[in-house]
């Protein structure tokens, strides 16, 4: 076996371990939506062994979601002495054996499960949805965020000047991601304003699309060596290579369409890489059924907060689980939708 399939093996393997305990003791015991699709499935509690049970669910689709704020893990005391892990339920027995359930509930319910940060998606047609993160999960992101900026070229000597944006969870996940990894990194409006470009002095700027063309037009100081471009659920991605030819600079893509946790981002290959230990990305049939082409399925993998499974996300495309030029052997996701810019994948 070549050591890029035994890390890809490795990877698949803690992922599922992780997906059996999560569903297990914490998504069917305190989230009542997913739950109910466990149940009419079949699957209940324990039958998820691994993502490919997943496909036992139907595909959710994002108006089903709601608004999103139904979709959250929510423990309380009576639900864990009923149903929930077999830790978790040691830990309430002995903080009410001792009379410290207050103590228990502030340590070991709100702290992990209360969703302490909000980011809206706009979805087409719908009502925007929300995505609650805890502060379990802001840790995550935040490690997703530090790989990310890796994916896509940043180091630890750059500086990083962020416009904000309606793309989601990216530019959370990019602040996150630069504390951790220890790149500077300043956030303004939505507008790159030419004298603060100037003043900032940033090697990397991040923006919508449109806020980054406005930049090239107005001439970019020489000192940015990279653009980001952060593209949401309401953004087209389209124009990136325009972007690049006008700008002289290598543009990377992050992309999160609505829903998914973590903002997905493209090496110097220009090949989205996906978080495999994070979540399951698949392309699915009109059934369904995995396909070789077709609509993009995204489930969560160890997330609190907001939990869905198997929810279409709207734009079409492939999913590449072979080595990537770049050396990296994680999965990426080759768009074909209008959202994504070309046939072949979501190119910058």
């Amino acid at each position: 076996m070549s050591e890029d399939r035994r890390r890809a093996g490795q990877v698949a393997a803690r992922r599922d371990e992780v997906l059996r305990r999560w569903i297990a003791d914490e998504v069917h015991p305190f989230c009542a939506p997913v739950r109910a699709q466990l149940d009419r499935s079949g699957l209940g509690r324990r039958g998820v062994r691994g993502v490919e049970d997943l496909g036992r669910l139907p595909v959710t689709e994002l108006a089903e979601l709601g608004d999103g704020r139904d979709w959250v893990l929510q423990p309380t005391a009576d639900g864990i002495r009923a149903t929930g892990g077999l830790e978790l339920r040691a830990r309430l027995l002995l903080a009410d054996v001792l009379g410290r359930r207050e103590g228990f509930v502030r340590r070991d319910v709100d702290l992990p499960y209360k969703p302490v940060c909000w980011t809206v998606d706009p979805v087409p047609g719908q009502p925007p949805l929300f995505v609650g993160a805890t502060t379990t999960d802001l840790d995550r992101l935040a490690e997703l965020g530090r790989r990310a900026l890796a994916v896509s070229g940043v180091a630890a000597h750059d500086r990083i000047l962020c416009a904000g944006t309606d793309s989601g969870v990216g530019p959370l996940q990019l602040e996150l991601g630069a504390r951790d990894a220890g790149v500077s990194h300043l956030s303004t409006g939505p507008d790159l304003d030419p004298e603060l470009l100037r003043s900032a002095g940033p090697t990397v700027v991040a923006a919508a699309p449109g806020a980054l063309r406005r930049a090239v037009e107005a001439g970019l100081p020489e000192g940015v060596r990279l653009l980001i471009a952060l593209v949401g659920p309401a953004t087209d991605a389209s124009g990136l290579r325009a972007l690049r030819r006008r700008s002289g600079r290598p543009v990377r893509l992050w992309w999160a369409p609505a829903g998914v946790r973590a903002a997905w981002a493209t090496c110097e290959a220009d090949e989205l890489h996906t978080w495999p230990e994070h979540e399951h990305v698949e392309a699915v049939d009109d059934n369904g059924r995995p396909a070789p082409e077709g609509r993009l399925v995204w489930s969560a993998v160890g997330w609190r907060g907001s939990v869905w499974l198997r929810v279409a996300l709207g734009p079409t495309g492939a999913v590449d689980r072979t080595p990537c030029r770049c050396g990296r052997t994680t999965p990426r996701v080759r768009g074909t939708s209008r959202t994504a810019a070309s046939r072949r994948g979501v190119r910058a």
